[in-house]
């Protein structure tokens, strides 16, 4: 059996841009949590994602985290998932 924890993007809550990426912060949905054979997951997760925290030297962390999915695409400001964009504020001096 796996135990999956439920995470949902609060869309608008204490949210940042950084490295072109965009970052908000992620609360536990008790009710989505479940616990599923490991054929049952393998079967039925059609994308994976990896969450990137968002840390700061010297604070508290805020539960701040940006979302790439396996196909490359990124969690938006508008809660949506679409292909990056080039962040030119990296490139500036």
């Amino acid at each position: 059996m796996l135990g999956l924890v439920a995470m949902r993007a609060d869309i608008g809550v204490d949210e940042e841009h950084q490295s072109g990426m965009y970052f908000c912060r992620f609360s536990e949905d008790a009710q989505l949590a479940t616990s599923s054979k490991k054929l049952y997951i393998q079967n039925n997760v059609t994308i994976g994602a990896i969450m990137l925290p968002l840390t700061k030297a010297n604070k508290e962390f805020q539960m701040q985290y940006s979302v790439i999915y396996s196909d490359w695409d990124i969690l938006r400001a508008n809660g949506s998932k679409d292909l990056p964009e080039i962040s030119y504020d990296l490139f500036s001096i």
